[in-house]
């Protein structure tokens, strides 16, 4: 009888598919017994060959150029080449699928559409018949993985999954490559201070990533603060003191149907709050209305990995691409289920085994809540059991959790651990008092809230989460006279949108559908948007390793590179706003759902994004045409970034990282543009002025030359390499928008020379009035 291949997706979780199955035979490169052999990938085996390939260099050339493109190879004709480290492991792979001793075949990788891809990649490379099937499993528990192994699906389920996996990958690939090198051709430059061409990535995930970095720092640049005032009074009751704040009761109700309106309205300037404040000052007042009601507040949604990254940012502070590392170890030493999921619920078939789980947390500091959640009924309502995607919600396993985890693997852990318990308990209730008071026909508002019973909230308040019990008030009556003790107004501004951290601007990915008008596409964005749960955090960790985004302290700030990309895209390149809009990520994606669900076949998935692609290709040689080329600012120079721990081969990353930092290598040679390639002449003395470090200076500094322009804020800004150029070509930059002046308020203006030859300048209006020197 013929034995049964299983293929892992990595060696770990084939370790324990044979622990389960009893498979304890090792061989090189898989385990083996009379029934089985289990064998594993490495992650990707496989990448895309890169854009030269399918060329004729000899004819066009080896330099990136747009006179290359576009390079779309069709359907059947990608070629792929072994990662560096994996011919070993494809060759035991391919011997294994073509033995004769197996009879029939289980794919075995992760139950989502990457590692159905990465199987499938190295299936189609052998060119197998044999049987086929899928086993797909949410836990790597030894309960998950036998009755994963009594339910296989047949290769026909998922056939739509690797098509869908397939049109990601050359998608991405069409995208990454094609406007990487068409973009750099134009935009990129030789980098003098690294010794490197300064490489513009384009990716359909990352640039609009980028973008809503950027266009956040706009709003916060141009941001300008409004003065408004709120009166507050402190009144005096036979049973207490309490305060209330001014408000119009003619527009209250407004604040339920447009918040930001209602504010707005309720802004007082400060003429009208010292009126309010003499006309109630010392009067007595009467309490108009008390109304009571009791509130509850449900239990928190169970995580899924977007919202475990934004807790996990807010309270620890961890990246995003960290929290995916610690939750997939998690999963891999069974502490957890699987976490690359957007899905925050559970199916029903799960609710007779859930106490299995909580008996796997009887332990210090759980025991008690466990306890008592065990003698409660199963929790239900559609909070907890409710429609799922491909995963459920991320839950502890039914095992009991390693002695051997990490600092932060203990942390993320017991996260999931104490929102799983909070499932258990009923909701918190509270008592919710609001009273109206009012002083010569003046109105006051004073609210209260006090918890009555924590409910889940006793687990909540370990995870630091609950806002406690609110303003406690004193006994007050309807129509009950009170004394106005004092009354004062009290100055504030606005506040400018506060900076991203990286999980908040995971959050902003997984919302992106929230600007795309169409309602079915804004659907398809829910709960997806830009990238996947499993992709969201490299996307960040790539923008901030290719000098993109900054990141100081816990918020991301865009680099000069990565604003002049954006604004360049903006203002001059409008078939390229494809790439910084939401809505066409979510055409895309919604069109790989399509595909997965056999509904659109994938040709015609990819001659869409060919279609796309030719324009923005079309667009930039009419820009070279009329424009010429045009150097982006470089990346800044980070301090230790040459030490940044890079993934290890089995960490997914998503394609177009892999492939294009290959492609960017082989075309290196073809961007090492020559040191004399400089921003323009000298004023001083006719030489060449190239970017350092630190300022833009003359190449003749070596001959006495004084020419530099430091790379100092003047009021706030830092001078890109494009600006610099403008001014030696010119005598004056285009015009420079977020200038912020001594007290704070935002302008716009051009930078004009004082004095050439030492590098003074000055602000020129666009009424040409002459300020100050910068």
């Amino acid at each position: 009888m013929g034995k049964t291949l299983i293929i892992a997706e990595k060696p770990s979780q084939a370790r324990e598919y044979a622990k389960t199955l009893g498979v304890k035979g090792k061989r090189e490169g898989y385990f083996e017994n009379d029934e089985y052999i289990i064998s594993w990938c490495i992650g990707h085996l496989f990448e895309l060959k890169a854009p030269e390939t399918y060329m004729d260099l000899p004819k066009v050339g080896k330099r990136w150029s747009i006179r290359r493109l576009p390079v779309l190879p069709r359907l059947g004709e990608f070629q792929y080449g072994l990662k560096s480290g994996t011919a070993k492991q494809f060759k035991v792979l391919q011997g294994l699928l073509r033995s004769p001793e197996v009879q029939q075949v289980i794919c075995g990788t992760d139950a989502d559409r990457e590692g159905q891809l990465l199987f499938q990649e190295v299936w189609d490379a052998v060119g197998s018949k044999k049987p086929l099937f899928r086993l797909w499993i949410s836990s790597l528990t030894q309960e998950a993985i036998r009755e994963g192994m009594s339910k296989l699906r047949p290769v026909g389920e998922v056939e739509g999954l690797a098509q869908a996996g397939y049109g990601r990958s050359y998608g991405d690939w069409d995208f990454g490559m094609n406007l990487t090198e068409g973009f750099t051709a134009l935009f990129g430059s030789f980098d003098p201070v690294r010794k490197k061409p300064n490489v513009i990535s384009i990716g359909r995930v990352q640039t609009p990533t980028l973008a809503l970095v950027v266009e956040r720092e706009w709003a916060i640049e141009n941001f300008v603060p409004v003065a408004y005032v709120e009166v507050e009074a402190e009144f005096a009751s036979g049973q207490g003191s309490y305060k209330g704040k001014w408000f119009d009761p003619a527009i209250k109700s407004a604040r339920d149907k447009s918040q930001e309106t209602a504010n707005e309205q309720m802004m007082l300037d400060l003429d009208r709050g010292k009126e309010i404040v003499a006309k109630v000052q010392g009067k007595p007042g009467r309490i108009r209305s008390v109304k009571d009601k009791e509130t509850k507040e449900p239990h928190p949604l169970l995580f899924d990995l977007t919202s475990l990254t934004v807790s996990a940012s807010r309270r620890y502070g961890f990246g995003a691409e960290k929290v995916l590392k610690i939750a997939q170890s998690l999963y891999e030493k069974k502490a957890i289920t699987y976490p690359r999921t957007d899905c925050n619920y559970l199916p029903p078939d799960m609710l007779p085994k859930l106490k299995a789980h909580l008996q796997a947390l009887q332990q210090s500091p759980f025991a008690e809540w466990v306890k008592e959640a065990l003698n409660s009924p199963l929790p239900g309502g559609k909070r907890v059991i409710n429609e799922i995607t491909a995963h459920h919600a991320i839950i502890p396993t039914t095992e009991k959790a390693a002695l051997n985890l990490s600092p932060d693997e203990r942390k993320i852990w017991e996260m999931i651990v104490l929102r799983f318990l909070c499932i258990w308990f009923p909701p918190a209730r509270y008592a919710e008092k609001e009273v109206v008071t009012v002083v010569e026909e003046e109105s006051f508002l004073t609210k209260g809230k006090t918890l009555l019973e924590p409910g889940w909230k006793k687990i909540e308040n370990t995870e630091k989460h609950t806002e406690g019990s609110g303003l406690q008030l004193p006994l007050l009556a309807q129509n009950e006279v009170v004394e106005t003790r004092s009354c004062q107004a009290l100055q504030k501004e606005t506040k400018p949108p506060k900076r991203y951290t990286q999980g908040d601007l995971i959050k902003a990915m997984e919302g992106a559908g929230k600007e795309v008008e169409d309602e079915t596409l804004r659907r398809q964005l829910k709960g997806k948007g830009l990238g996947t749960v499993a992709t969201r955090g490299a996307i960040i960790e790539n923008l901030l390793d290719r000098g993109y985004l900054l990141q100081q302290q816990k918020v991301l700030m865009p680099t000069a590179k990565g604003t002049e990309l954006i604004r360049l895209i903006k203002e001059r390149l409008p078939r390229a706003q494809l790439l910084i809009s939401a809505e066409m990520t979510g055409q895309m994606e919604y069109e790989l759902a399509q595909v997965e669900r056999g509904e659109m076949p994938l040709s015609r998935y990819m001659e869409k994004v060919e279609e796309a692609i030719r324009g923005i290709i079309e667009e930039l040689r009419h820009y070279e045409a009329t424009q010429g080329k045009k150097p982006l600012a470089f990346a800044p120079q980070k301090p230790g970034a040459h030490g940044r721990k890079r993934e290890s081969n089995s960490e997914r990353k998503p394609r177009e990282s892999q492939t294009q930092a290959k492609s960017a290598k082989v075309g290196q040679e073809s961007l090492a543009l020559a040191a004399e390639d400089n921003l323009g002449i000298c004023p001083s003395c006719g030489g060449g002025v190239v970017e350092r470090e630190k300022g833009y200076g003359c190449q003749n500094w070596k001959d006495g030359c004084p020419f530099i322009l430091w790379k100092n804020p003047i009021c706030g800004k830092v001078l890109t390499p494009a600006q610099v150029k403008s001014l030696l070509k010119k005598g004056k930059t285009n015009l420079i928008k977020g200038f912020r002046s001594k007290n704070g308020k935002s302008f716009a203006a051009y930078l004009v020379w004082e004095d050439p030859s030492s590098g003074k300048l000055k602000f020129e209006f666009e009424n040409n009035d002459r300020a100050k020197p910068g």
